[in-house]
């Protein structure tokens, strides 16, 4: 039995923006920039995507081992789909390496390997969960998970078991938190991973006291609901963005296992997570300094890898369920990867866009329900919901608010107009039917 087991995890998502007065995804939007630094970056980023699938089969070929999780947004898993059928990503290279189609590579990985790399769940349109009215919640999740199963397929979705709340926001009302939880397990998800920022008191734990919360999963109590939790480690520990190779990486699982000291004969488990396109590290380094060299050269007997939910159900299962030997307790008010809700639900412009969407979600569930009262509906009133739900859910895409930005707000402005239309459509013609 190993000492640790080192879990990296990457996070990837892009929104979608305007152009030419059509949504598109970002990335599509930046390799046709004319800003050569724009497209440049954006081919860097498509290859940040492709990454994972491309050194997990490179590896295994070798013989090697490698583990990751990962979880990709609904929409950059629709745009990455997008360009690779039109053959866009064909044409872009990175140091004369073609891109090439990135879906179909993790297709065939994901078939392949199964054991390799492990998607988590997420929402649709990388929403943020305690900003999002409670009554679409529902929606994101299962909009993700159709657009996994259409992608990949029902067997590659049912080893889906893990989930990530985007931005890891996580709210501290006991009564929406336990809605949350409701709605994750109704979908079918055993677990999900939480910032260490939102656990009570965290602020006062000690070095020893961090290590030993992030080193076993927790079970996360919310009135009646609950659920298996994993807790990433502190950025002080690893920050697997700003760049640690694989000798710290091992080194840094032994010291977890040195803290947690095998507490009930289990290794510790340590999962730095972070954006896997979001900077020169992620786009250039880390998978030739930390990722390569670790399962080539590091791995061993007493630092292992596996993925989150062949960890879970090897250590803490009890006839086939994760059974964690501890609780977590939340703050008061939740928390977020960067501590607090701020960068979501502070300031006028923030507020101005959640009060609209806001609107626009009560908008749609009153067009929903003359559109569930109508019996079968036609293929038309189909089209108009689906339509109707979809820009709703990408009404409420994080990125239009996080970054403070006059450009960022624009485009959330344009998807609330853009979904209020198709609601209003909708609306239109429930309406004319009845």
């Amino acid at each position: 039995m190993p000492e640790a087991v080192y879990v990296p995890w990457l996070h990837m998502h892009q929104p979608l923006v305007w152009l030419d007065g059509k949504l598109v995804g970002n990335l599509e939007k930046m390799l046709g920039s004319e800003d050569s630094k724009d497209e440049w970056d954006a081919r860097l980023m498509a290859r940040a995507y492709k990454n994972p699938a491309k050194f997990v089969k490179l590896l295994t070929a070798k013989g090697k081992s490698p583990r990751v999780m990962l979880d990709f947004s609904g929409v950059l898993l629709e745009s990455l789909d997008s360009l690779g059928r039109r053959g866009i990503l064909d044409e872009k290279d990175v140091y004369e390496e073609k891109i090439g189609d990135i879906i179909g590579l993790y297709r065939e990985v994901l078939n392949d390997h199964p054991d390799a790399i492990e998607m988590a769940g997420t929402s649709y349109s990388h929403c943020y969960f305690p900003a999002t009215p409670k009554r679409d919640w529902n929606y994101h999740v299962e909009e993700w998970r159709k657009t996994f199963r259409r992608l990949f397929g029902e067997k590659a979705l049912s080893r889906v078991k893990g989930f990530w709340l985007p931005e890891m926001g996580v709210p501290g009302d006991e009564a929406d938190l336990a809605f949350l939880i409701d709605t994750i397990k109704a979908a079918g998800y055993e677990w999900l991973i939480l910032p260490l920022a939102a656990v009570e008191m965290e602020g006062g734990f000690s070095y020893e006291r961090s290590l030993e919360t992030t080193s076993q999963p927790h079970l996360l109590r919310a009135g009646n609901a609950s659920i298996p939790v994993i807790v990433r480690v502190r950025y002080d520990f690893i920050d697997q963005q700003a760049g640690c190779d694989a000798g710290g990486v091992y080194n840094k699982a032994r010291e977890a296992a040195r803290v947690f000291k095998r507490k009930g004969g289990k290794p510790a488990l340590v999962v730095p997570a972070s954006d896997g396109e979001n900077g020169n590290v992620m786009m250039n380094e880390f998978f030739k300094a930390t990722f390569v060299p670790f399962f080539v050269d590091k791995a061993d007997d007493s630092v292992s890898s596996m993925t989150v939910s062949n960890f879970l159900h090897r250590y803490y299962d009890v006839d086939g369920k994760i059974v964690p030997e501890s609780e977590l307790r939340l703050k008061s008010l939740g928390g977020s990867w960067v501590g607090g809700h701020e960068r979501w639900e502070e300031g006028d412009w923030r507020l101005k866009i959640k009060r609209k969407i806001e609107k626009l979600s009560e908008e749609f569930h009153e067009a929903n329900d003359v559109y569930r009262k109508g019996g079968k509906p036609s293929e038309g009133q189909e089209t108009a919901y689906e339509e109707a739900k979809r820009a709703l859910l990408i009404a409420e895409t994080s990125c239009y608010v996080y970054w403070q930005q006059e450009f960022w707000f624009a485009q959330g402005e344009k998807t609330v107009a853009f979904a209020h239309k198709k609601i209003s459509h909708l609306r239109n013609i429930m309406e004319n039917v009845h």
